[in-house]
């Protein structure tokens, strides 16, 4: 019968239909019947596998046992051993090995290019870039709208293997959805379940975990968690701790924290985890972070630490949270300003002792010839002698300020363009043109616009505001409409999202904003320059607003208001002399 179903398909009989597998869906050669229908001959092999259950020979494990009452798994481990493959030299109880072996070609029944058959469905075979593409991404069914791999054609629209008439080889045993591209047996959200009950087997269920574990549980991107379970370093150390039994504190993760950079980032990432789940209790991070930064330098220069630690201490420290007291916004561009003063601090003094002086010994001389070696780094520690000078721990010494370049400016016309790109290219993505359009209109640093909170953006009315520092701004109503649309999307789909609280510019760290380092590259990468759309725009704001208008407006400095007023303005002085010459010639001479 099957030869003949073949022999009507291939002369192109309508109304013929090849059986495929009752079990694995595909249409192959049915070797077998079982209750229900006929099957191939590898799921022949596995039903016979599965008809003896029990413990293996080799490992123990209750499982089915295919052959000489050994499981499958264990099987081909005896089978491989002394064996490996001749192309790629792995071992594999067959040669060449199943990566390596070379697949029949054949048209793809979703692409229709030619290639190696991966699976063969009921709508056809398929090559592995279409396989992988459809395992990792599943579709609703057109016939019963449920999420599931699409392996067959019904009435001329790709289905699921149960609205054509096939069994789906991809479902879930436990709760039907699509199987995981990752692991073997489970779909995601199953999967993901198994591994939280493995972590946390070791604390009560209402402990501390409880909301962690509820909300990694209930992610809207199941496969995300999957992954970082699987494979991220942050989670092995999760891991590791819990499997302690003892509750996790912040001085634990201090611990694990000064193994070099990767593992910093690591600990610093599972920390905003733990503090965003409320699992820790949040800390003042910045303090935190400068005095590790501090314990870490003082042990490599232990005849300076306590001159150093006087120094974060009573001067470094109370500024930074000064700053961010009354800036907000993030700690990570605070905190590596801080670790560069206090770099190049201990590399001053260390370059001192090892010229025979002290501090107090130290002349300009000797620092002007320190900063001359490497001006562009070395300037950083003006900071430093400024406050040594003042507390009396050296003679007065000066620092100058490192020179800033003349900012350059974009010409009207292209400052104008991409303003206007900004508030109606919908192509380019959404904290682009948001970020682009507040600094392109307003001139602020990246610094001062990752940080902004979606409550920075409000609206009375049919009037939208955009508070920068403590004054609220009407926007235009394009520019509103925008900043609303960023402020009111939704939370970013993956396995953190809840942990977002509520930033404009939300990051990839729990709990973080965006930072502008990232963003900076986002905005050059659509052509928009930081620097001198930050000019230009100042420049443009400073020609109509005195600086008593502009500086609570933008949170400038009094100084830095009046410095960009000055730069806008037009030097009326050459032109009212040249006035005053001409009306003093032009005055009639007077009589005698």
């Amino acid at each position: 019968m099957q030869a003949l179903i073949a022999t009507l398909t291939a002369m192109g009989v309508d109304g013929v239909r090849t059986p495929a597998c009752l079990r694995c869906g595909r249409v192959r050669p049915l070797r077998r019947s079982v209750p229900g229908g006929r099957v191939c001959l590898g799921c022949e092999g596995v039903l016979a596998a599965q008809s003896d259950v029990g413990p293996c020979t080799a490992c123990g494990e209750t499982r089915p046992r295919p052959s000489h009452k050994t499981c499958g798994p264990c099987r081909r481990d005896q089978l491989s051993t002394g064996r490996a493959c001749s192309n790629c030299g792995n071992r594999s109880f067959m040669d060449p090995c199943a990566n390596c072996r070379p697949r029949p070609l054949a048209s793809c029944g979703l692409c229709g290019d030619r290639a190696p058959v991966c699976a063969r469905w009921p709508l056809g075979p398929v090559c592995k870039p279409c396989y992988r593409e459809a395992r990792r991404h599943p579709a609703p069914c057109p016939g019963c709208g449920r999420r599931r791999v699409l392996i067959a054609r019904a009435e001329g629209r790709r289905a699921c293997g149960p609205c054509a008439g096939h069994p789906d080889p991809h479902a879930c045993p436990r709760c039907t959805e699509p199987r995981s591209y990752q692991v073997k047996g489970l779909c995601d959200r199953c999967a993901v379940h198994d591994r939280l009950t493995v972590l946390f087997s070791t604390v009560p269920d209402g402990g501390p975990y409880a909301h962690m574990r509820a909300a990694l549980a209930d992610s809207p991107e199941p496969g995300t968690v999957l992954t970082w379970l699987r494979n991220s370093r942050s989670a092995r150390l999760l891991t590791d701790l819990v499997a302690t039994g003892l509750p996790i504190t912040h001085a634990d993760l201090d611990l694990t924290a000064v193994e070099g950079r990767a593992a910093t980032q690591t600990t610093e990432y599972l920390r905003g985890l733990l503090t965003a789940y409320q699992v820790l209790p949040e800390r003042d991070e910045l303090s935190a972070r400068i005095e590790r930064h501090l314990q870490r330098v003082a042990a490599r220069h232990p005849e300076h630490a306590l001159l150093l630690r006087s120094y974060v201490r009573w001067s470094l420290l109370p500024r930074a949270r000064r700053h961010e007291r009354l800036r907000g916004g993030g700690f990570l561009g605070r905190a590596r300003s801080a670790y560069a003063r206090i770099n190049r601090a201990a590399e001053f003094l260390s370059a001192m002792t090892a010229r025979g002086l002290r501090l107090q010994e130290v002349t300009q001389h000797e620092v002007d010839t320190w900063l001359a070696v490497n001006p562009g780094t070395r300037f950083v520690v003006r900071d430093f002698v400024v406050w040594a000078t003042r507390r009396g721990h050296a003679r007065p010494l000066d620092v100058p300020h490192w020179p800033k370049k003349d900012p350059v400016a974009l010409d009207e016309d292209s400052h104008w363009e991409l303003l206007h790109q900004c508030l109606t290219d919908t192509d380019l993505p959404l904290e682009v043109r948001g970020a682009g359009s507040i600094l392109l209109l307003f001139g602020q640093y990246l610094t001062r616009i990752t940080p902004l909170s979606a409550g920075a953006v409000t609206t009375t009315g049919e009037d939208t505001f955009l508070t920068l520092d403590r004054t609220p701004i009407p926007l235009p109503a394009p520019l509103g409409a925008l900043l609303s649309d960023l402020a009111n999307r939704p939370p970013p789909t993956n396995w953190a999202a809840n942990t977002s609280r509520g930033w404009l510019f939300p990051g990839g760290r729990p709990g973080q904003h965006l930072s502008a380092t990232v963003l900076g590259r986002r905005l050059a990468a659509h052509h928009i320059p930081n620097r001198p759309a930050r000019a230009t725009a100042l420049v443009t704001l400073a020609q109509d607003l005195p600086p008593a208008v502009l500086g609570p407006m933008l949170g400038l400095h009094p100084v830095t208001a009046a410095h960009w007023r000055r730069r806008a303005a037009t030097d009326w002085t050459a032109y009212l002399q040249a006035r005053q010459r001409e009306l003093a010639d032009r005055r009639p001479p007077s009589g005698p």
